[in-house]
């Protein structure tokens, strides 16, 4: 059995261009797949930053509540100290009369 030229060429060439062929789809279809990645990546980096934005404005709203929480409190201790201020400003100088009364008692 002879082989002739063409059969030759035919029986190395065509594996051989398959193999290249399946090559080039290869690098076809993994840049297609790359390309729905990457679009699926800019929506999911979209969908996280509006998500980023909204907690960081409910943060700011938690905190804004947390400080006007915080003055509120402030106002009412300091009027509570200066009330107790006043009450032991008071018991004092009846504590002081007291002592007078009971003096004038004493000597009388």
């Amino acid at each position: 059995m002879v082989v002739t030229d063409v059969q030759l060429y035919m029986a190395i060439g065509l594996p051989v261009f398959a193999f290249l062929l399946n090559i080039a789809l290869g690098v076809i279809q993994t840049n297609s797949l790359q390309a729905r990645i990457s679009g699926v990546e800019t929506g999911v980096n979209s969908r996280l930053s509006d998500f980023e934005s909204t907690m960081n404005s409910r943060f700011a709203s938690v905190d804004a509540r947390f400080a006007s929480l915080e003055l509120n409190m402030n106002t009412r201790f300091t009027s509570l100290e200066s009330r107790f201020d006043t009450l032991t400003g008071k018991v004092i100088e009846i504590d002081n009369r007291l002592t007078r009364v009971e003096e004038r008692l004493l000597h009388s």
